[in-house]
């Protein structure tokens, strides 16, 4: 998917206007939640707040989710794309309103699954109604494990990827098939990297042969170190959001690391262009819907989120956005509707094999107060 602004861009914590650690740990009263198992009478009106272009729309007669689910429920669904990234969640969403013991104004908001852990932390969430939502049978489990919500009690994931590389054959005049392959010479200043800290150090983790899944204050110093020699080495031309869909196509970039969603849609459009996981690995994230405390109707987001995990109704997205789903079966719903769909249901991209998934990391092992030292000399390298 390609949207103007970096859906992926990591939080610049020690630059921003709000620091994570300058926040309390928990909000200052003044916030209701719903009681566990207890999501009370929905009010006929649910607010959604997710980022841009990352749920089917309207077409040609066809009604998209979100008049789908209202004219199956009876709920007005508003539904709004402003979130523009996580650093917009939490200067203009999260940290007004929740931080303040405020309420936002919705119902369900999609923060990427770093900022939901600090969220939850922080006990600004409600608890899922699972007792509205029996599809979250069809999760992918893997999803569900994470070691700050067990279980997965206060988010469900809304749509998941994973970062390559794309490059062009034509400039690189050779297969680019590893993280090394970025570094090498021959493609000085005609590299690109994205501006998310934990993705980048995460592929010089691996390049290193450390785990980025057990990240450490010394894994990620090390990458740290590396990373600032192949900058001031001038191989790496820029750090950027999806900005990269541009500079690849123009030229500006031979190679640069890039995010699944978009590869897809690039394709379509230059099916020179290729899009690879690095044979060290690739790094793995996911946006998750959460119900912050203080919102109108906890029953009404329950019930979207049925909604949106049942496999018929998840394929309409995935067609839409390009990215992994997260609920099981959707494959199976492309492959019987057939045409394009079908051609969907077999790319690597939205489906990767068992072995392509055991060569994807999720960054996880610093702390917070870990992550605002090494984002600082993060930013210092890459000016991002």
């Amino acid at each position: 998917m390609n949207v103007p602004l970096s859906r992926r861009r990591f939080l610049a914590l020690a630059c921003g206007t709000v620091s994570l650690l300058a926040l309390p740990r928990c909000s200052r009263g003044g916030l209701s939640s719903a009681p566990a198992g207890d999501a009370g009478q929905s009010t006929g009106q649910l607010r959604m707040l997710n980022w841009p272009l990352y749920i089917d729309v309207d077409d040609a007669g066809t009604p998209g989710s979100v008049a789908r689910f209202s004219s199956e429920t009876g709920t007005e669904m508003t539904y709004s794309e402003d979130y523009l990234d996580n650093v917009y969640g939490l200067e203009e969403v999260f940290g007004p309103t929740l931080y303040e013991g405020k309420a936002t104004g919705y119902d369900i908001i999609v923060p990427t699954y770093w900022l939901v852990a600090d969220l939850l932390s922080r006990g600004l969430l409600n608890e899922i109604p699972l007792e509205r939502v029996p599809n979250h049978a069809n999760l992918d489990p893997t999803l569900l494990g994470t070691s700050w919500d067990p279980g997965a009690r206060f988010h469900l994931p809304w749509q998941a990827g994973f970062t390559g590389i794309t490059y062009n054959p034509a400039l690189t005049r050779r297969d680019i098939g590893s993280f090394a392959d970025l570094l090498d010479p021959a493609l000085k200043g005609r590299v690109g990297m994205v501006s998310e800290m934990r993705e980048v150090l995460g592929f010089l983790m691996l390049a290193n042969g450390d785990d980025p899944s057990r990240a450490t204050v010394a894994s990620a110093t090390a990458a740290l170190d590396r990373l600032e020699a192949v900058v001031a080495s001038g191989q790496v031309t820029a750090f950027t959001g999806n900005e990269y869909v541009d500079a690849i196509k123009s030229g500006e970039f031979a190679a640069c690391l890039s995010w699944s969603g978009g590869a897809i849609p690039l394709q379509g459009e230059r099916p020179d262009l290729r899009f690879v996981i690095p044979a060290e690995g690739g790094i793995r994230w996911f946006d998750s819907m959460v119900i912050p405390k203080g919102a109108d109707n906890v029953a009404a987001a329950g019930d979207w989120m049925n909604f949106a995990y049942d496999p018929a109704n998840a394929a309409q997205i995935t067609k839409f956005v390009g990215y992994v789903s997260p609920v099981m079966g959707v494959r199976e719903v492309l492959l019987q509707e057939g045409g394009p769909a079908a051609e969907l249901a077999n790319s690597p991209i939205l489906f990767p094999d068992d072995d392509t998934k055991r060569k994807l990391y999720f960054w996880a092992g610093t702390t917070p107060a870990e992550e605002v030292t090494l984002q600082e000399r993060f930013s210092a390298i890459t000016g991002s």
